[in-house]
């Protein structure tokens, strides 16, 4: 019987082949854990969109997970009537907040949508000109979130970008597009956008936006562009709109919620506490 003998390319060639297979088997997990498992649907009354779990942050003995979504997702949970205060003696805004269904996936052999576990969530913050809202989950299990491009970063991202969208188009269960970060520049009411070339479509609101080669979460897809033939409008789904995660930032920090990014922010509630006690200054 002969013996092969193999040579050094051969050896190497095969080595490499291994590492790359390995390699793509890694950042196929990775796709998984950052993007597609920290998507969830959210319903509120009659609406249906996506949110993204921002944060899961371990407390005592429990986990405290937050839902970042765009407000239109939730406008419909939210009524500010006018009504009669007893103790104020006169009509005063109130405002109150309906429950919102979070439903977070669950998959067979890591790809297969075979059911939700639906969460009751609370709105905790909210802002219609931002269209912004943050939820809170009524559970105190650990589940996967994304991973955030941190504010150094923000400035080195480019036109050509790979990226990815992920949320619940047409109400479905979360699925992925790609495409490119088309521009950084664009300003629609007054507020900064960035646009991307990956489709979106009507439900993906609220889901997130991905950079492809780090997983790291860039945005919030909340709206598309849409031209105008004959009388009918018409979407173009493959120019759409972030709210871009500098500007998540800044609101998170205008609102109190810093410690959900950063670690070494000040506590909501003490944040609250402060910002009573200024008010009693004045």
């Amino acid at each position: 019987m002969k013996k092969i003998r193999f040579g050094p390319v051969v050896i190497l060639t095969t080595l490499v082949v291994l590492f790359t297979t390995m390699a793509l088997a890694d950042s196929i997990d990775d796709l998984h854990k950052f993007i597609l498992y920290p998507t969830v649907r959210v319903r509120a009354d009659n609406s249906v969109g996506s949110g993204v779990i921002f944060t899961c942050k371990q407390c005592t003995g429990r986990y405290d997970t937050y839902i970042l979504t765009n407000h239109h997702v939730v406008d419909s949970a939210i009524q500010i009537n006018e009504e009669w205060d007893s103790l104020e003696k006169k009509s005063i805004k109130k405002e109150k907040r309906a429950t919102i269904e979070v439903e977070i996936f669950k998959y067979l052999n890591m790809s297969t949508a075979t059911g939700t576990l639906l969460v009751l969530t609370d709105i905790v913050e909210w802002n219609k000109d931002h269209d912004l809202a943050l939820l809170k989950m009524r559970s105190d299990e650990k589940v996967e979130s994304v991973k955030l491009l941190p504010k150094d970063k923000v400035d080195k991202l480019r036109i050509f970008d790979p990226v990815y969208v992920c949320g619940s188009g047409l109400g479905r269960s979360p699925f992925p597009t790609a495409g490119q970060i088309a521009s950084l520049s664009d300003e629609i009411d007054n507020l900064p956008y960035w646009m991307l070339n990956a489709p979106s479509v009507f439900g993906n609101s609220g889901g997130g936006a991905f950079l492809q080669a780090t997983q790291e979460y860039i945005g919030i897809p909340s709206r598309i562009a849409v031209t105008w033939a004959v009388w009918a409008p018409n979407a173009v789904y493959h120019m759409s709109y972030i709210i871009p995660i500098s500007r998540i930032y800044k609101w998170l920090e205008e609102t109190g919620w810093a410690e959900l990014y950063d670690p070494k922010a000040i506590k909501h509630e003490d944040w609250l506490k402060e910002k009573k006690e200024k008010g009693k200054e004045k």
